[in-house]
């Protein structure tokens, strides 16, 4: 899961520092987040330094306080929840549908808020995007977690933009990267000037030290949007690649192990997972062949920290929490590569290895 780069951001970098460039957060900053909302249909983007720094500031600007009811889908990664627990917010840990493993949105308490949604690898259910647009009716704040949704749409809508906010992640092992970084996006022009005050201090002027909201310091900076304009100039390619490789995935392993039912017109995969028996000893027998994997989320439930807001149990979560399985998925690796570690895989398990003709 290695990030990939090349000498059109290591030259774009160094055409930014030879400018003499402030380095902090400014015009670059906003080429990029133009970008972002051209490709995702967005209204408004807000860079920021992480997508967990992001889920906060969607916390805030959702007016999470002390004893703020909200829902987060049991199977997801720690971040969605953390910001608003940050705040005082108490969580209704949810267990996901066993479609695209999205919260189950008949299980959400009646009493909640806010509602997170987690589309863990770009995936929605067929219902998603109606029961966002049902909650929000009900006025309920919604809040995308689209992390690794980057490259993926439902009903000719990028994911993230369904909600009152979705947030984006550039971390390193994502679809696109700017080392660290993440994105916050909305279609509603109140809730982009919120996000921009909390970004700077909770200043709403354009100059001088007047603080008009609570802000921090969430600032981006043109250096990493310099590396990031050269990898979203390279997105298209990067989606078309990674969701090739879940096929390749797809066409050496079916006969191994389970694949999450996934529409790859519209969905890329960040991390392909595979559903698979004996997931320890698989671990350290690729290990031993130099192949690096990880498992994936466990439950909120039974996080040791997390644990003490379970208030029923999370069977799908738990399903695909102790047998699902990322395997390497960093755009750069060939189909060669992929039968490789899929050949590993199949040795493991003693089955014939394949060969691509």
């Amino acid at each position: 899961m290695n990030p990939v780069y090349g000498r059109e951001e290591i030259d774009s970098v160094c055409e930014y520092m030879n400018m003499s460039g402030w380095v902090m957060e400014h015009s670059l900053t906003r080429k990029m987040e133009q970008m972002i909302c051209e490709y995702t249909g967005a209204r408004y983007a807000h860079m920021v330094p992480s997508a967990t720094s992001g889920l906060l500031i969607a916390s805030i600007v959702a007016n999470i306080t002390n004893g703020t009811k909200f829902a987060v889908p049991a199977y997801t990664q720690a971040a969605t929840a953390n910001g608003a627990i940050s705040l005082g917010g108490v969580p209704s840990i949810v267990d996901v549908d066993m479609d695209s493993f999205v919260i189950d949105f008949d299980l959400i308490p009646s009493d909640c808020e806010v509602v997170f949604v987690t589309s863990i690898n770009g995936r929605y259910s067929d219902s998603t995007l109606d029961n966002i647009k049902k909650l929000r009716h009900r006025g309920i704040f919604v809040i995308e977690d689209s992390a690794q949704s980057l490259g993926s749409w439902s009903n000719n809508c990028h994911i993230g933009t369904n909600g009152d906010m979705g947030v984006f992640s550039f971390g390193a092992p994502k679809i696109i990267t700017t080392g660290q970084g993440g994105c916050i996006v909305t279609d509603n022009r109140e809730i982009s000037d919120k996000i921009k005050a909390i970004k700077n201090f909770g200043r709403t002027v354009g100059t001088g030290e007047t603080y008009n909201t609570f802000g921090l310091n969430f600032k981006f900076t043109d250096l990493q949007a310099a590396f990031g304009i050269e990898q979203m100039k390279k997105l298209p390619m990067i989606v078309e690649r990674k969701r090739s490789i879940f096929k390749e995935y797809m066409a050496f392993l079916s006969d191994v192990g389970e694949f999450i039912t996934t529409d790859l017109d519209k969905t890329t995969p960040t991390y392909p997972e595979i559903l698979i028996n004996d997931r320890k000893n698989l671990i350290e027998y690729l290990a031993r062949h130099d192949v690096g994997t990880r498992e994936v989320y466990s439950s909120l439930a039974i996080q040791p920290f997390h644990r003490k807001w379970a208030t029923s149990p999370t069977p799908n979560t738990d399903y695909i929490s102790s047998r699902g399985l990322q395997l390497p998925s960093q755009y750069n690796l060939d189909t060669r590569d992929i039968l490789t570690i899929s050949n590993y895989i199949r040795e493991f398990f003693g089955m014939d290895r394949l060969r691509v003709m």
